[in-house]
């Protein structure tokens, strides 16, 4: 009983409710300050500024006790610099007093892109998704006889040729040169008139020469189909780029109006 005497002497209570007091001072003195640096309690609505310069929109931003902070730049040529195009979190939300908000802003100067590689290794169709994936723009289009059509044999800004991996700013027109699927080598087209459908292809490739076949509606089998008429002549010192389409037309026979040419017959061997 003696160890707890002390539990009724006067001085140890008046020293438990000072304690007391100070840990509840110290305990609310605490919990005001986190409210005041927490803002708890506080929220703010994010005001409507997309489409605002930075400058008009500060006031706006500081009314609603917010602050903010640019994340990033996007190039708009149709906006003035520096006008806000989108705001996170978006407009229109409920945030705690004194948050960030962060602002994607405008800019009139292009980012710079690198050139992508196009001569020898695209076709106009690629080079179109190259360049426009990169935020370029395909310009005019012009042709050169070679026989790789549509291959991109040069690419320039103006008249300029620009090299692949130059830096070039965003939105810059870039001309195309292009192969037109013809050489400037003038050959005699072959005489294939009496020939089968596969004797004229294999002719036809040694000579680099390509062929549109119409066939007659009697041809049953494109095999046996023999060429009576041919566009174009190879009879008359007519002559075709390498590289240039014929026009081969085939039936089951050679017809005898055509057969008729003193010219032909002569070529064929006929009497």
């Amino acid at each position: 009983m003696r160890f707890f005497s002390f539990l009724f002497h006067r001085y140890f209570w008046l020293n438990l409710l000072v304690f007391i007091g100070i840990f509840l001072m110290f305990s609310i003195a605490i919990l005001f300050s986190l409210k005041k640096i927490t803002k708890w309690g506080q929220s703010s609505v994010i005001p409507n500024i997309v489409n605002m310069t930075i400058e008009n929109a500060e006031d706006k931003i500081d009314n609603a006790n917010l602050d903010y902070e640019i994340k990033d730049t996007v190039y708009r040529r149709d906006l003035k610099d520096g006008t806000i195009v989108e705001v996170q979190p978006a407009q229109g939300l409920e945030i705690k007093s004194g948050r960030t908000i962060f602002l994607v802003i405008s800019s009139k100067r292009p980012p710079m892109v690198e050139m992508p590689s196009l001569v020898g290794r695209s076709s106009l169709r690629f080079a179109k998704i190259d360049l426009e994936a990169r935020g370029l723009i395909v310009g005019n289009l012009s042709y050169i006889p070679s026989t790789e059509k549509d291959a991109v044999l040069s690419q320039m800004i103006g008249n300029t040729e620009i090299k692949a991996g130059t830096l070039i700013p965003k939105g810059t027109t870039i001309n195309l040169t292009l192969g037109d699927g013809l050489s400037n080598i003038v050959v005699t087209p072959p005489f294939v008139i009496g020939k089968k459908y596969e004797e004229v292809q294999a002719a036809l490739a040694s000579s680099g020469i390509t062929a549109n076949y119409y066939f007659d509606k009697d041809v049953q089998d494109a095999a046996t189909a023999v060429v009576y008429r041919q566009y174009p002549s190879a009879l008359n010192d007519e002559k075709i780029n390498m590289g240039e389409s014929m026009d081969i037309f085939l039936g089951t026979k050679i017809p005898q109006n055509i057969l008729k040419d003193s010219a032909l017959k002569a070529r064929l061997n006929l009497k």
